[in-house]
């Protein structure tokens, strides 16, 4: 792809980002100020242990990287719709969705499995 069509293409998503988000930045929208859940607990008198941190956490890291996987598998899918037949392409194409949906399965995978050791443990020493 060429440089062009590189520098088109960003403008064009971040064009599409600013106006998706620029109804969620209104003057109604901020007024009251930004509210956000207590992720730890339901008010701050409940008591924090370590276990809830770090699955919260790990929550945040995976699904970053899980957003980061969609995109590279839609990009993925974008570069094999304009690939015109050239093989090259194709097979970047192809190798760009076969990463993506690798990256998404040991994503999950590795959320599962963490998640169960991070529950035997506390339920081990019974936190």
């Amino acid at each position: 792809m060429s440089r062009n069509k590189k520098n088109f293409l960003t403008v064009i998503i971040l064009t599409s980002v600013l106006l998706v988000s620029s109804p969620l930045l209104s003057n109604a929208a901020l007024a009251n100020g930004p509210t956000l859940p207590n992720p730890l607990g339901k008010d701050n008198s409940d008591p924090v242990n370590l276990l809830t941190v770090m699955l919260r956490i790990m929550q945040i890291a995976l699904a970053a990287v899980d957003i980061f996987a969609l995109f590279m598998f839609i990009l993925g899918g974008f570069e094999f719709l304009i690939s015109a037949g050239n093989p090259t392409m194709i097979k970047k194409a192809k190798d760009t969705l076969i990463w993506a949906t690798l990256g998404i399965l040991v994503i999950t995978l590795s959320y599962t499995i963490l998640k169960f050791i991070f529950e035997e443990v506390a339920g081990k020493f019974g936190s």
